[in-house]
Order: C-alpha cells, then sequence, then structure tokens
C-alpha cells in the first residue's frame, strides 16, 4: 500500500497511508469535499430488509428499522429493545404514564461506509462487530441488545458538522414515542466516526463519549493553555472540540493500525488528561488488532470488533485479544449528566 509523508507542525512529519489522508478529509477537520474520497463497503447500497424482532435459542431480540430525519436529511438505522413499548408501534404515541425511559446509543460510521443511499448500506462485512451490523445479526451483547435504543445515521460528508449531529440527536430525544433518556445519551463511533465524536462534545448532550480509532488530533498545549491558533485549521477545530469535553471518555486504538496511526489518540489522551484532570478517562490501547473483513492490507484497523463484542475475534490464523462489549455498555449505562 502506498503511503506518503504528511507535514505536521514545526517541520515535524509523520509516515501514514495515503488512506489516512482520506479519512481524515472525511472526518471534515480538513475541509475537503468530504464526498469525494470514500472506500466502499462490500454489502453498501445493495437492498437488504430491516431485522425483526426475534426470539433466538430463548434470547429476545429486538428490530432494527430504516428511518429518515428531514430536518439533518440524515438516513439511519433504528434499533429498538425487544421489550420497547415502540416495538412494532414506531410512529405512534407510546407516553405511558411511569413507561421506562431508555437509553439512547448514537453510532457513527467510518468512511467505509459513506454514501447517501440506503441506511442498510451500514450492515456491512467491513464492519463486523459494530452495533448495527451486530443488532441486525441478532449476535449483539445483551448488554446492548436489551438496554439501548440505538441510532446509526449514515452520511455522505463526514461528521465535521457538529450542528448537524446535535439536530439529529435533539430530534430522537423529542420523539415520544421513543421514550428516551435524554441524561443517558452515549456517542460513539469508528475511524472517521471517531473523529466525529471528538466533534460531537460540544453539543452538551452525550452523557460518555467512545471514540475508537479515532481519525484526527489535537495539539496537546493547546487544548490544555490558551487555545491559539496553529499552523493547520484541522488542529485548531479538533482542538476547540476537545477543549469542550465535559463527560466521561473511554477510547481505543489498535497499536498496528496502519490506517489512523494510534498516536493520533495517543496524543488526544495525553491532552485531555493534562487539560482535564479531574475527568474520567479511560484509555484501552490494544496490542494487536485485526484488519477489517474485506479489506486487505488495512491491517490494525478495525478495534471495533474487539470494542463492542463479547469474545476474541480470530481470522482463521490469529486469534486477536480483547471483547470490552459487555463491560464496555455497561461502563455506559453507569453514566449520565448531572
Amino acid at each position: 500500500q502506498r503511503r506518503m509523508r504528511l507535514p505536521l507542525v514545526a517541520g515535524v512529519c509523520i509516515t501514514v497511508p495515503v488512506i489516512s489522508i482520506l479519512i481524515l478529509a472525511n472526518s471534515g477537520i480538513f475541509g475537503f469535499d468530504e464526498s469525494a474520497h470514500t472506500r466502499r463497503s462490500a454489502m453498501t447500497d445493495k437492498e437488504s430488509t430491516a431485522s425483526e424482532a426475534k426470539n433466538i435459542n430463548g434470547v429476545d431480540h429486538g428490530k432494527q428499522v430504516e428511518m429518515y430525519d428531514k430536518d439533518t436529511g440524515l438516513k439511519y438505522l433504528l434499533y429498538t429493545p425487544s421489550a420497547h413499548p415502540a416495538n412494532g408501534l414506531l410512529g405512534e404515541k407510546n407516553e405511558k404514564k411511569g413507561a421506562k425511559n431508555w437509553p439512547l446509543l448514537v453510532f457513527l460510521h467510518g468512511a467505509g461506509e459513506s454514501g447517501s443511499g440506503s441506511a442498510m448500506g451500514l450492515v456491512a462485512d467491513g464492519i463486523t462487530g459494530c452495533p448495527p451490523v451486530e443488532l441486525h445479526h441478532k449476535r449483539a451483547v445483551p448488554e446492548l441488545h436489551t438496554n439501548f435504543v440505538v441510532a446509526s445515521p449514515r452520511t455522505a460528508r463526514g461528521w465535521g458538522d457538529s450542528d448537524r449531529l446535535k439536530t439529529f440527536t435533539k430530534n430522537l430525544l423529542a420523539n415520544k414515542s421513543l421514550l428516551i433518556d435524554s441524561k443517558r445519551t452515549y456517542l460513539t463511533g469508528v475511524s472517521m466516526g471517531g473523529a466525529g465524536v471528538w466533534r460531537g462534545a460540544p453539543t452538551g448532550l452525550f452523557a460518555a463519549l467512545v471514540p475508537v480509532c479515532a481519525a484526527g488530533m489535537a495539539r496537546p498545549s493547546e487544548v490544555a493553555d490558551e487555545l491559539k491558533i496553529p499552523p493547520l485549521l484541522c488542529f485548531a477545530r479538533l482542538t476547540w472540540a476537545l477543549r469542550q469535553v465535559s463527560v466521561p471518555v473511554w477510547a481505543f486504538h489498535g497499536a498496528n493500525d496502519d490506517v489512523v496511526p494510534v498516536g493520533y489518540t495517543d496524543r488526544n489522551i495525553a491532552a485531555l488528561k493534562k487539560a482535564k484532570p479531574e475527568l474520567e478517562i479511560r484509555y484501552t490501547r490494544y496490542e494487536k488488532s485485526p484488519g477489517p473483513i474485506g479489506y486487505p492490507g488495512y491491517d490494525g484497523h478495525a478495534s471495533w470488533m474487539q470494542v463492542y463484542t463479547g469474545k476474541d475475534y480470530t481470522d482463521g490464523t490469529t486469534t486477536y485479544k480483547g471483547h470490552h462489549g459487555p463491560e464496555l455498555f455497561k461502563w455506559m449505562l453507569s453514566k449520565s449528566l448531572g
């Protein structure tokens, strides 16, 4: 795979795969045309059907359907657990007195799933292990599929517009049929979507942030000290977002990531810890992560297969240690906005 040296600041360079630059562009932090550079997933835009609520081996699973948010133009997959009163009643009113309010998880996809077609394009081999895929195939860990309403929007423009994400999330919170607990709303995303998680911090809507192999990094001195205008706009924009983080963070990254260098997350977490020592900040740095299914040469980038799942992943030759799903989702549920 071709590589190039990317100049950063003060004459320092790092060597990254060319695809890393494309992911950063799609992240909306360079100001490029975010729809111009995408890698396509094997299942993107193919016809598929929504998953219905089912009992599998004695376990009740909810259903996932495609929805559309007219204010943002985002198509998205919406999952409701089997016990949710809106399961099968989407669009009807369910404001029953004393009804349980449900936690909401918003998942942001990476560059490979970008597109303006059906949100079912998120049910893709390339993000096997991520919430929309695992929920669709009834493989999600119980801590996820029984406890959370999950919204997975699809974009062709990257996740650089935090106002768009804020509007999308507020519309979900305002939907009385969904019975969302506005104090227990969480944001997670992978790669380009991980950058979107950092950018979502200023919205003030999320009780915890979980960026996975996130693209983009800030300059620690600018997070910890007075904000200055750095040489590249991308640093200014991401640094500003990091300065707004005020809730618990659990970040993940594979040390062998050939697409988005692990140094990005190393640097962001170091900056946050220095700037905001009062915050709960966790960082899981996998020694070795797999590549996405169907993407040879993208070694180490699919740390999400270790983050959201309940068992170690094996590709037939290598077993990748780490299955944080049960612990992660329990951790999320322990966090709420004041």
